[in-house]
Order: structure tokens, then sequence, then C-alpha cells
């Protein structure tokens, strides 16, 4: 927490609250401004929905065996005022103003206040080092708001505090400033088939609730990364998601990770592989998203998935693998060919809830290693040792942990009506 200042995010100041000790207040740029900042905004909601005042770049090596100090500067329209006292303020630290005017105000009180800045380690390589310090404002990509932002491809156009609204300037910035090929994408956006290619970018969602990237299929995207996004549309070859929410999406090849699977259907294209790993359904209830193998071609490995998926249209002989932490697989009457192979906790049923077993099904090939919580509860029997076998009765009973509750009861008769555990037929406790 600061301990020197306060904020008033409706006037953008910045005060300074520590009274002068023998007539001078002290201010540290990177100290009492910069980090203590950046920890006020870290825990304070109320801070967090505001940008972060004060931005810093340095460290960053020069021609000559030289860095670039650490610079800070304080965005547009921020302003520090000074206590309101007679007082020399000492500020130590390279500070600037992003549109060059001063970094202070007056007081509000008719006070004499003597301003000195102290900067330490700057270059005097001072070309070199305006190159270094615009290339850190980008943060490493170009800002793109479509609503409101604005149009342009000089410095400091496509900073986070500057975003441009389009994507040619996206392009071009990125050209002329020699950024990487990252978009950081404020609020939503489509990326149509009029817009520049797009290969080879990775694009930055502010969260998979606040950013909605809706893709034509005419768009130029192949090879490309999303993060922390919503991602409808159609994707092109090696596509990589992280942390997205995906609906209604084709979907060529690539990685899908620790992705919410919603509503609506993935279609599977370009006979190629498709990885799921670590995905999530957001559909509550017992409705399901949906992943299309689009026919014959494509193969699809769901790796330690979560809750329900329903499997449709495969008619190839291209295999499938489904690894379940916990929920079930619905596979439709348009699965017709090839193999799945389905493990884990949950199960496997068509499409009106019966249960699929090892073997062959609607001319698939099915390997259900599936097993539910039932089975569980038996297996925790055994190992309590809860169960007994009335060779009189020819049955073995399986109870609950209280050890007088039934759990499953199996009839074990043989062909010649003698006790035969290798014929077991279940039937409902009584």
């Amino acid at each position: 927490m600061a301990q020197k200042v306060a904020y008033d995010t409706d006037k953008r100041i910045i005060y300074v609250t520590t009274a002068p000790v023998n007539g001078v207040v002290e201010l540290d740029v990177q100290i009492d401004l910069y980090s203590d900042m950046k920890e006020d905004w870290r825990t304070d909601p109320a801070l967090g929905k505001f940008i972060m005042p004060i931005s810093s770049v340095g460290g960053n090596p020069l021609p000559g065996s030289k860095t670039l100090g650490d610079t800070y500067f304080l965005e547009v329209p921020w302003k520090i005022r000074p206590y309101e006292a007679n007082h020399k303020l000492a500020i130590n630290g390279n500070l600037f103003a992003r549109d060059g005017t001063s970094v202070m105000v007056p007081t509000i009180g008719a006070y004499q206040v003597l301003t000195e800045m102290f900067v330490s380690n700057l270059s005097d390589s001072s070309i070199q080092q305006l190159t270094e310090i615009q290339y850190g404002i980008y943060n490493g990509g170009v800002s793109l708001d479509e609503v409101n932002g604005g149009s342009g491809q000089d410095y400091d156009w496509g900073t986070p505090y500057n975003p441009v609204d389009n994507w040619d300037d996206v392009v071009e910035v990125i050209l002329s400033q020699k950024l990487p090929n990252v978009v950081y994408i404020l609020g939503d956006s489509n990326i149509t088939s009029a817009v520049p290619s797009l290969k080879y970018f990775t694009f930055i969602g502010q969260g998979m609730d606040r950013t909605t990237i809706d893709i034509d299929s005419g768009a130029d995207v192949e090879d490309c990364a999303y993060y922390d996004a919503h991602v409808t549309g159609t994707l092109d070859g090696n596509s990589r998601l992280k942390g997205c929410i995906i609906d209604n999406l084709i979907y060529i090849k690539g990685y899908i990770e620790q992705c919410v699977l919603s509503a609506g259907t993935i279609v599977l294209g370009g006979s190629e592989t498709a990885h799921f790993l670590d995905c999530w359904s957001g559909v509550p209830g017992i409705a399901t998203p949906t992943i299309d193998m689009g026919g014959s071609g494509q193969s699809l490995a769901l790796r330690n998935y979560n809750g329900g998926i329903t499997i449709r249209n495969k008619t190839g002989i291209d295999k499938v693998s489904i690894d379940l932490n916990s929920g079930q697989v619905i596979l439709e009457n348009t699965v017709t060919a090839g193999e799945i192979v389905i493990r884990g906790v949950g199960k496997c049923v068509d499409e009106n809830g019966n249960r699929i077993p090892t073997g062959t099904w609607n001319g698939c090939t099915i390997v259900n290693e599936t097993f539910n919580g039932e089975t569980l509860a038996l297996i925790h029997a055994m190992e309590l040792g809860r169960w007994r076998m009335d060779v009189n009765l020819f049955t073995m009973t399986f109870y609950h942990e209280d050890g007088v509750t039934p759990l499953k009861v199996f009839d074990l008769l043989g062909p010649d009506g003698q006790p035969n555990i290798l014929n077991v037929t279940e039937r409902v406790p009584q």
C-alpha cells in the first residue's frame, strides 16, 4: 500500500500525503510511486477498474555496453499534486509526462513549492534511448480497440493508452515499430476477409467473458494463437487456443487447452488431428457441447475432459480417444465407423441414454473403459471387506460402509444350477 501518496481517480490526480521533514518531501519514483502503485492496483478492485497511471521501461541494453536506466511515464491526463504546505519536493528518478508537459500541478492552497528532479542512469545515447523507450511503451504488441480506438500509424498509435481501431493500422504499426506479431484486443473484434493477412499472429483478449473474437471464413489466420477470449467462427490450420470460451467453431488441426466448450458445435476438418487438453463443458444440466467429426479424415484426442460431450458425424476409419476426468460421452447415430476409446470416470451412452458397452456399436468399434460412482462404491466395499457370499442362496452381496445396507446383489448360478462365480447376474438388493 502506498505510504506517501493517494489517488483521486475522478480528477486523475496523485496526491502527495506525507508531510515535509525539515522542509523537504522526498519521493522515489520507483519505490514510492511505481512499486507501491502496482501493489495498490493489484489489491484494490476500485483502482483496478482504471489503467495504472504510471508505466515503466528500462534495463534494456544499448550500444557501447550501456543500458537504458529505469524510466517512468505518467499517463495522460494524470498529474501529481504536492503536499499542501511550503516545502521542497525532491523527486528521485526518471519520470516524464507522456504528452511532454509537466508531471506536476500546483497545490490547491497558495503555497510555495520548489520541485527538484534527480535523474538517474540515463544513457547519453539519446537517439537509441528514444527507440528503446518507444518500443517498451507498446508492451510487446499493438493494442486494438475497434470501438474506442482511433486511426493512425505513427508513434504512439497502438499503445495501450492510444489503441488503433482497425486491422490495417495494426499491421502497419507492427512493421514500422518492429514489434512481435502480438495484438491486445480491447473489447470485441471481427476478423473479416477484408483485413490483411494475420498469419503467425497471437491474439490476447481481456478475458473470456470480456472479449469476443469472431473470425470470418475468408480471413487468413493460419498458425495463430488465441488467449483469454471468446472465440467463434472459422480457424485455419495450426491454431492454438488457451483460456478461451468456444461455441460454434470450424476447427482444423492444433491444440485447444484449458478452454470452456460452451453450447454449440465445433466442426473438425482438414484431415488432421484435433487435440483438446484439460477442457471443460460450459453447459449446465444434461445438455452438452458437440464435436462434429466432419465425416471422415479427422481424428480427435480429448484428454482430461470434464463434463458432457456429444460426438456426431463420424463416418471414417479415423480414431478417437477420450479421457474423462468426470463426465459423459454421448454418441449420436451418425457415428458409424472407426474406433472410439473412452476411459475414466463417467459413462458412454447413445442418444437415448442407453449405455454403450465395449464391442461393435452402430458400425463403430467401441472400447468403453469408463467406470462410475457405483463401481467405485463396490471397489471401496471390497477394500473394506464389506461383502459376503451366501452359498446356500447362491448370491454375492456388497454392503455400504455401515456393513448393513446392501449396495449390490449378484446371483451366481451356473448351467447346472450350482454356484458359479463366473456366471454372474445382477439384481436389485432387497
